[in-house]
C-alpha cells in the first residue's frame, strides 16, 4: 500500500513530467501524431542520445540550461534517480548531506526521506526564488520530514559561503553554466570519501564539458558519469 511520501511524490512528478511535455510540444513545429512518434522515440533512447536526438527534432534548444532561469516549472529528477539519491545516503549512511538546487523539494524528499529511516542526520537544501522555497516547505510539512532539513533561502553561492565543516553526500542540480564555479567554491567542504553526484550530465552535455574535464583530472577525485536519467556524475573524494 502505497505510503504518504509516495503519494505526494508520484503527484509530483506527474505533474513536472507534465510541465515538460507541455513545454516540448509548445516548441515542436508538427502535428500531434509526429509529436507522439517523437516522444515514443526519445524514451526508447540511451539517456546519452537524448538531449541531441531532442535538438535535432527542434524540441530543445541549446540554450535551455540557462534560459530556464527563473521559471515556476518544477524542473524535478527523475523517480529513478530520486529512488537512486535515497538509496546512496542509506548506503553511505550519510549524516551530512547538501543540495545545491532544491526547486520545489522533489529530491529533498528523497534525500530526507533516507535521513529519517537512518534516525538522525540533516539535508541542507538551498534554493533562490521564493516561490519554490514555500512550494519546498509545504511539501516537507505534508511528508513529515521538516526537521530533517534545513532550507537555506537566497543565492547559491551566498549559501555556500557560510557553510562549514564536511559533508558525507553532495547532490548539485542547479544552473549548468553554474557548476565548476560552484563545485570550486565547495571543495574546501570535500573530505575523503565524500560522495558528490551532479545531475544533467547529458541534457546540459555542451554547458557542462569544462565542469566535467574538471572533475576527471583533479588529483584528490575520482569521477565517471553514470549513463541514467539525465547523466549523472558521480564523483569521490579520494584524497
Amino acid at each position: 500500500m502505497p505510503t504518504p511520501i509516495d503519494m505526494l511524490l508520484d503527484r509530483l512528478h506527474t505533474q513536472s513530467n507534465a510541465e515538460s511535455v507541455q513545454r516540448a510540444r509548445a516548441r515542436f513545429n508538427g502535428t500531434d501524431h509526429e509529436f507522439s512518434a517523437i516522444v515514443e522515440h526519445y524514451f526508447a533512447l540511451s539517456p546519452s542520445l537524448r538531449q541531441r536526438f531532442l535538438s535535432e527534432h527542434g524540441v530543445l534548444l541549446a540554450d535551455d540550461t540557462t534560459s530556464m532561469q527563473g521559471t515556476p516549472m518544477s524542473l524535478a529528477i527523475s523517480a529513478e534517480m530520486g529512488r537512486f539519491l535515497r538509496n546512496m545516503v542509506l548506503a553511505q549512511r550519510g549524516s551530512r548531506i547538501l543540495e545545491l538546487g532544491s526547486s520545489y523539494g522533489v529530491s529533498t524528499l528523497y534525500l530526507a526521506d533516507a535521513v529519517r529511516s537512518l534516525g538522525s542526520g540533516k539535508v541542507i537544501a538551498t534554493e533562490r526564488d521564493p516561490r519554490k522555497c514555500a512550494g519546498l516547505r509545504e511539501n516537507l510539512d505534508m511528508a513529515g520530514l521538516t526537521d530533517y532539513v534545513d532550507l537555506r533561502e537566497g543565492d547559491i553561492f551566498d549559501t555556500v559561503l557560510d557553510l562549514h565543516g564536511s559533508f558525507d553526500i553532495i547532490f548539485i542540480d542547479a544552473w549548468a553554466d553554474a557548476y565548476l564555479p560552484l563545485f570550486q567554491q565547495i571543495e574546501r567542504l570535500l573530505s575523503p570519501g565524500t560522495i558528490v553526484l551532479t545531475d544533467n550530465m547529458y541534457s546540459a552535455e555542451e554547458t557542462v564539458a569544462g565542469y566535467r574535464d574538471y572533475l576527471h583530472h583533479h588529483p584528490r577525485l575520482s569521477s565517471s558519469t553514470m549513463d541514467f536519467a539525465s547523466g549523472v556524475e558521480f564523483t569521490v573524494v579520494v584524497r
